[in-house]
């Protein structure tokens, strides 16, 4: 150390006093060595790879003399690629204009089927509905299981009670012999029309089967039109719960509205405030 040699350097130059050995130079050196306080180290400085490989990227380490580094141009694969450019947009456009044939004849004919779709269901309904109508005030229907039409204006004259089934009914099957009572019992004064309406199976079986005959009621009708044969029934307020039923002064004209089940008390009730009529006991 440079403060050792100092010491070493001052002794053997100095003249030594009597006594002083060599075993007391070395106790000197030593006494000397301790006394002096040592420099202290600076700390190392820690340093990342990281930040190593940056420092190392400089021009600095490079060999003196050599020319700087000249950097790649910064190509994409379109310019590599440039003398196939040309053709690699026009197959693209070739690929757009057929997806878009392609498109234009699939939609095409969709519109197409739709459209015979729609004239073909408006054929068929004009077919099975000519001369009918589901005016409320002037229905004219089909007569179900039988030729003619049933039409509100030959009932005119007297009250008329249009209800409307379903074979799907429960509540129907419930109400239907009761209407086949009273209409026995006030034939010639109050008209019943039964209309099968929004059916699914075989309405007149149902209908047959629960006391409803021709001979029974003025008329069984099938209506007709409407989104599933419910033309009048929905012209009437029905919106797909049954029964429905109807009531008509004797000169045509609606008076109100029915939705749900009748029984004996319930009907007996409504036609003598609606007509003044009384069903026999």
């Amino acid at each position: 150390m440079a403060g050792d040699s100092a010491t070493t350097k001052f002794l053997l130059t100095r003249e030594l006093e009597p006594g002083i050995g060599i075993a007391n130079v070395g106790f000197l050196l030593a006494t000397d060595r301790v006394r002096k306080p040592s420099t202290p180290k600076r700390p190392r400085r820690i340093t990342s790879p990281m930040s190593n490989k940056r420092r190392n990227r400089g021009p600095q380490n490079r060999p003196a003399g050599s020319p700087p580094r000249a950097r790649k141009p910064a190509t994409s694969a379109a310019k590599q690629h440039r003398p196939n450019s040309r053709a690699a947009r026009a197959a693209a456009r070739e690929r757009t204009q057929r997806r878009r044939q392609i498109r234009n004849v699939v939609v095409g004919g969709v519109i197409a089927a739709a459209f015979l779709g729609v004239v073909f269901l408006a054929v068929a309904s004009h077919a099975s509905t000519a001369g009918d109508s589901t005016n409320p005030s002037a229905f004219v229907l089909p007569r179900l299981g039988g030729s003619g039409k049933v039409r509100l204006a030959s009932f005119v004259g007297h009250p008329t009670v249009v209800n409307f089934f379903a074979s799907w009914c429960t509540e129907c099957a419930g109400e239907l012999p009761v209407f086949a009572q009273d209409a026995q019992a006030l034939r010639g004064k109050v008209n019943f029309v039964e209309v099968n309406a929004l059916e699914t199976g075989d309405g007149l079986g149902f209908v047959e089967q629960h006391g409803v005959t021709p001979s029974t009621v003025a008329a069984i009708a099938s209506d007709v039109g409407g989104s599933n044969g419910d033309g009048l029934y929905q012209a009437l307020g029905g919106t797909g719960s049954m029964p429905l039923s109807a009531f008509y002064s004797s000169t045509g004209k609606l008076i109100t509205t029915h939705t749900g089940a009748f029984d004996a008390s319930s009907l007996s009730g409504e036609l003598e405030q609606l007509y003044g009529v009384t069903v026999p006991a």
